[in-house]
């Protein structure tokens, strides 16, 4: 059912890339990791971008949901496309898909290769006051939370995940200010949560470009990449030949 959910985001490029593995959030849907795959395009790196929720023949994710053991799966997949890099690859979720991706640490051990990078943007679902990650050296973990995050702030996890940044290496902790829950979406809108608490939902581009310094950033010191100017990216079917 993963293969039937996976699309591949390849750059325009002859060779073989590094890849990102997306985990969706409460809400399912793609359009942040399509928005995030176009710029990682950019940089010379491939999207593995996984609908979570309709391998579960489901349109959420919803409450109290693990689906961590979806980008190993994608991973295995990914192994034998002939456009990616296995060996060099990244983690990235939103909220919900934030923990999935933080938590899924021991589904790459054995003939899998560890993720150089942890990407968690404003995760949760662990519980008031948890932030958890299973990763230790040499995959570098990157949390980002704004401050203005109803969610992050009222449950406790940007706190948390503070915390655990301040006691454990290799995990960095990155406060956006001005940023709300979902800071990195194209609409403004509120949902609920917890005991039907009210978060808003802004769009913040200073965030975003702050979120993306630190992300190219890490990613150039630890990969090989070229780097183009903005450009369509193509999307191709998992498995299927890179001229289709």
């Amino acid at each position: 059912m993963v293969q039937k959910n996976l699309t591949v985001a390849i750059p325009e490029r002859d060779g073989k890339f590094p890849v990102v593995i997306f985990y969706q959030g409460t809400g399912g849907g793609n359009r942040r990791a399509e928005k995030w795959a176009s710029w990682f395009k950019t940089l010379g790196v491939a999207s593995a971008i996984v609908d979570n929720a309709g391998i579960r023949n489901r349109t959420t994710n919803p409450a109290r949901s693990m689906y961590t053991e979806d980008a190993a799966i994608a991973w295995d997949l990914l192994k034998t496309h002939p456009r990616i890099d296995t060996s060099r690859f990244a983690l990235m979720g939103f909220s919900r898909g934030g923990q999935q991706a933080l938590e899924a640490g021991p589904h790459f051990t054995g003939e899998r290769a560890a993720p150089t990078f942890v990407f968690a943007l404003y995760p949760g679902g662990w519980g008031p006051d948890r932030c958890r990650s299973t990763y230790g050296r040499p995959t570098q973990v990157h949390i980002f939370f704004g401050d203005l995050d109803d969610v992050g702030r009222d449950e406790g996890y940007s706190h948390a995940c503070s915390g655990l940044a301040r006691g454990r290496d290799p995990v960095e902790f990155h406060e956006l200010k001005g940023a709300t829950h979902g800071y990195d979406d194209v609409f403004s809108y509120t949902f609920t949560y917890g005991r039907a608490r009210i978060a808003r939902v802004e769009p913040n581009p200073d965030a975003v470009e702050r979120t993306k310094s630190i992300i190219a950033k890490a990613i150039r010191a630890r990969w090989d990449l070229w780097h183009e100017g903005q450009g369509a990216h193509r999307v191709v079917a998992c498995g299927a030949s890179p001229s289709s």
